[in-house]
């Protein structure tokens, strides 16, 4: 188990802690490197503490030989800053990490993240992770445009530029973001000028803007991308202007996205369309997208839209949707029997050639391979993905939940790889553990299709008003909640 840092960002700090240096030298850099990189004096200094404190539980495991040495590893990417802490001291139980005495700093709110777990051959590894970049409501100074607010003038949305975001622009996305969603917007890095620049820099943000002749963001999307090899991005971060609605500008945006997804030769690109409305949901059929699943109650109800009906029922759901960029080459999957006929017929309209088997074979390998993100500070969700489906599959991942309890996670997502032929086995097997059906999404791990589970918490969820474009969403969407109720009941007995 580990919560990544990626291959693909260049670390920007490497610290080897021989043993008789001082814990307060590499706690004290790593807190030095946070501030230059934008994250605040007193989170800074708590991640020091957490660091800190990793660093001690590391140096009193036991150790083999003369192989003391602990690595420490900082990566920032446009959103958080993040640091590993390796050991190849003696291997940590998933029992003593879920006790460890940096868990209690994490549930005191020291850092925003953490996991600590066993890598096999690899040691230790121990990731804590902050989030950089918060609402600044002094600069701002725009007002959060209401439901009754006012139209653009006659005239003016008729002269509107689509074009790729610039850094100079940045500063007019916050303003945007603030008159349509105030401060609830998930993604508290997109309110940071800084934040938002390291994002466009790296490459893993690749921004469409809408303008007015005068320079004024009135709209954005984009694709948000894992690494530079994300084979299939997240085409997100849809926002429009409450008085530019009417004005196609989601689907003229849209549209330039997806000619540079093509440009860069993606598999296809996958969005999940908010369900309180259908405008996102239109701008992605445009582009020929397929409703490929459904997330319940992933959204807090506390998020609002400016200008657009926001029930307050519970928990609001986002329907999943994906649309190819390049021919897609045939494969041969593994599915449970009862989601052929679900996902037989995505694949045919997304005209993508799958042989699906749902013979059930048990894994080859005693131990799995996977990994685990939890993300707390932003939505209450965690995310494991298996890249390998062992034997100890549900034993392994009863442990993480066991460990998430402190958590108070609204959902836990669950990404298996479809080409391996146990996943059959994998996705019947993890029913007992509370996962459902969410989504199909081709070619999304690597090379290889995942099917993508959720386990749902007990919180409030309005099943009311998950709105769908067309007859096809709404049959993706009363499948994927039937599944939940049924596993709901399964679990309950």
């Amino acid at each position: 188990m580990d919560v990544i840092i990626s291959a693909d960002l260049r670390p920007e700090l490497t610290l080897w802690m021989a043993e008789e240096e001082p814990l307060e030298t590499a706690s004290a850099a790593v807190r030095a490197c946070a501030v230059g990189n934008g994250l605040g004096v007193e989170r800074a200094t708590r991640l020091q503490v957490v660091v800190e404190e990793l660093l001690r539980e590391a140096r009193g495991r036991e150790k083999v030989g003369t192989d003391g040495e602990i690595r420490v590893g900082v990566v920032v990417d446009g959103s958080s800053i993040r640091v590993a802490i390796s050991d190849a001291r003696l291997p940590l139980t998933a029992a003593e990490a879920r006790h460890l005495p940096s868990r209690r700093l994490l549930s005191l709110g020291f850092v925003d993240g953490l996991h600590v777990g066993y890598l096999g051959a690899d040691g230790n590894r121990a990731t804590c992770e902050m989030r950089l970049g918060a609402p600044e409501r002094e600069r701002v100074g725009d007002e959060i445009l209401g439901e009754d607010g006012p139209d653009a003038p006659t005239g003016l949305g008729d002269d509107l530029v689509i074009r790729l975001m610039e850094e100079s622009d940045i500063v007019g996305l916050i303003r945007c973001i603030f008159r349509c969603y105030g401060y609830t917007y998930p993604d508290l890095s997109f309110y940071d000028e800084r934040s938002v620049r390291r994002l466009l820099r790296s490459g893993l943000l690749r921004s469409v803007v809408a303008s007015t002749s005068e320079g004024e963001i009135i709209g954005h999307c984009a694709l948000v991308l894992d690494g530079p090899d994300d084979a299939v991005p997240e085409a997100g971060k849809m926002i429009v202007d409450p008085r530019f609605r009417g004005h196609h500008l989601a689907e003229r945006m849209a549209q330039v996205r997806n000619d540079i997804a093509l440009g860069l030769g993606l598999a296809g690109v996958y969005c999940d369309c908010v369900t309180n409305h259908v405008g996102s949901q239109r701008a992605a059929l445009q582009r020929d997208a397929v409703e490929v699943g459904l997330l319940i109650g992933i959204t807090p109800a506390s998020l609002t839209m400016a200008g657009l009906p926001n029930p307050d029922g519970g928990r609001r759901s986002l329907l999943a949707m994906y649309n190819t960029c390049v021919p897609v080459l045939g494969a041969e999957i593994s599915l449970p029997a009862h989601l052929v006929e679900v996902v037989g017929p995505i694949a045919d309209e997304l005209g993508i050639a799958r042989s699906i088997s749902s013979v059930v074979v048990e894994p080859s390998a005693a131990n799995s391979v996977h990994q685990v993100v939890v993300q707390p500070w932003t939505d209450g969700t965690a995310m494991l993905t298996v890249e390998k489906v062992g034997r100890d599959l549900v034993d392994r991942l009863t442990d993480d939940l066991e460990g998430f309890y402190g958590f108070d996670l609204a959902n836990i997502i669950l990404d298996l790889p479809a080409h391996d032929p146990a996943t059959a086995w994998a996705a019947t097997a993890v029913e007992r553990l509370g996962f459902s059906f969410c989504a199909w999404l081709p070619e999304a791990m690597g090379s290889s299709d995942t099917l993508r589970l959720q386990r749902v918490s007990d919180r409030v969820i309005d099943f009311s008003t998950i709105l769908c474009a067309r007859p096809a969403g709404e049959a993706i969407r009363d499948f994927a909640i039937a599944e939940w109720d049924r596993i709901s009941h399964l679990v309950a007995r």
